[in-house]
């Protein structure tokens, strides 16, 4: 499908062939990102992972990026994701009694997993200083980059007028001057931790110890990568956490069939680890049913052609932006039985990781699209894979997620269309209530347990044993 939207030309790919032919296999033109003159050049200082163009710079740093974030090296952080969840089950326990917490205990859990295993930093509370400086940022960002905020994103010629006469250059450069602030002033605490050895593992101190400088790229840039991550890593997540509460207090009979598998496997004197995740299949499938029916974007970050692309008599010409339309692929029929419905079964034959199928010959064998495609695709989506299953996992097992009460005690219908939703283009559930009902009384001793014993021992990363400020243990 083609569109002129304002000054570009718009095509969304709907077919899941399309997108193996054009963003995979002709990934070395339809890799980059359309011009931003002021979200990206100016706001972002051209450094910005997510928005930077299919330069040397961009794939030197991607090489970087992926190689830190395989599957394997992903397993480094489930320590710290096993940890997290026990936290957020202690606080699902004892502090929703309004039924609204859920939603601060959920960003807290994903913002302390992400910054963790970003710059080993843990967020204990949600009331912390790097919550505050991370949501600050990302707001900020999000207002900047939003259609229309700047008009020269929208007609990038205006760029090209001169500098004393672009209005918006001032207030762009602020947004700047405090992103590059708090990114630097966390990779500069890293640098210093690494140089008294009590730095714990992490993404930036891998990040680190490559040759990156000798490939030209500086701090400020690596900073911004890792800011990137973060900004990725945390609000998607916990919306897709918010998005399965929402879904499965919807959708008892769905619950029950979870506590079936998960009591069988894993019992009630323990709660879930990620020992558990292969005898744990509909667990698996939750996760990427949800990824499915709600991916946290509808048309995925759009790529933008560097060369003419042909597919077919199909032509698409150079400086186009071209989308992976998600939710056309995702609510098709032929591929999907009954797509607008939630069926976590219908991934019960899918037992690999969403990156095996994305990198499958057959384009029809892929699971779902919510992680993108080609060259641009999610490079922490082994990282939120596991956060997704570890997290469900231990919530089943310990809570019926049932809806909020009204005033009169009586319980709320739980709304799961579109108009449940914000709108834009990221898939965010608006706010509602819900209960977290322990599932019987020696699950919910468990619960306190298991986090008070998690305090004291805090968890690994590596060899490395970390306490639960996220401080290198004896440093």
């Amino acid at each position: 499908m083609q569109v002129q939207i304002g000054w570009e030309n718009w095509v969304y790919l709907n077919s899941p062939a399309v997108v193996k032919e054009i963003i995979d296999k002709q990934s070395a033109i339809t890799s980059s990102r359309a011009p931003m003159p002021v979200g990206n050049d100016i706001i972002s200082g051209g450094m910005r992972f997510l928005f930077m163009g299919y330069t040397p710079t961009w794939r030197r740093l991607r090489a970087i990026v992926h190689k830190l974030l395989t599957p394997k090296v992903s397993e480094l952080y489930r320590p710290s994701q096993e940890f997290e969840a026990k936290q957020l089950l202690f606080d699902l326990l004892t502090d929703n009694a309004n039924q609204e917490d859920f939603y601060m205990h959920v960003r807290r859990y994903t913002t302390s997993v992400v910054l963790t295993s970003t710059y080993g930093r843990r967020v204990p509370k949600w009331e912390s200083e790097d919550v505050r400086e991370v949501y600050a940022l990302m707001k900020e960002f999000s207002e900047g980059t939003a259609p229309g905020a700047f008009l020269a994103d929208l007609i990038p010629p205006l760029a090209k007028i001169p500098v004393f006469l672009q209005w918006w250059r001032p207030r762009a450069l602020r947004y700047q001057h405090r992103q590059v602030k708090i990114w630097t002033k966390y990779w500069n605490d890293l640098m210093v931790k690494m140089d008294t050895k009590s730095a714990p593992e992490c993404f930036v101190k891998h990040f680190a110890e490559t040759d990156y400088k000798k490939q030209e790229i500086g701090e400020v840039q690596a900073a911004f990568v890792a800011g990137t991550m973060i900004e990725a890593g945390s609000e998607t997540t916990s919306s897709s956490l918010n998005s399965l509460i929402l879904y499965l207090a919807a959708n008892p009979i769905i619950q029950a069939r979870a506590y079936e598998e998960i009591d069988k496997v894993v019992g009630s004197s323990t709660s879930p680890t990620f020992e558990h995740e292969g005898e744990l299949p509909y667990i698996r499938a939750l996760v990427k049913e949800i990824l499915r029916i709600r991916p946290v974007t509808n048309i995925g970050t759009p790529h933008y052609t560097t060369a003419d692309v042909t597919y077919k008599d199909f032509y698409i010409p150079k400086g186009t932006i071209v989308c992976i339309h998600t939710y056309a692929l995702h609510m098709d029929a032929t591929q999907y039985e009954a797509p607008y419905e939630f069926k976590p079964e219908r991934y019960l034959d899918h037992p690999l990781k969403s990156g095996a199928y994305a990198s499958h010959p057959d384009p029809y064998a892929r699971d779902h699209f919510a992680f993108g495609g080609g060259r641009r695709i999610c490079p922490g989506m082994h990282l939120a894979e596991n956060s997704l299953f570890i997290t469900l996992a231990k919530i089943l097992w310990a809570f019926k997620i049932e809806p909020g009460l009204n005033v009169d005690g009586t319980q709320q219908v739980m709304d799961t269309s579109d108009d449940a939703y914000e709108l834009g283009v990221n898939t965010l559930p608006k706010s509602f209530r819900a209960r977290f009902v322990p599932r019987n009384g020696q699950r919910e001793e468990v619960i306190r347990d298991e986090w008070q014993k998690a305090k004291v021992d805090g968890f690994f990363l590596g060899s490395t044993k970390v306490d639960i400020s996220g401080m290198v243990a004896g440093a």
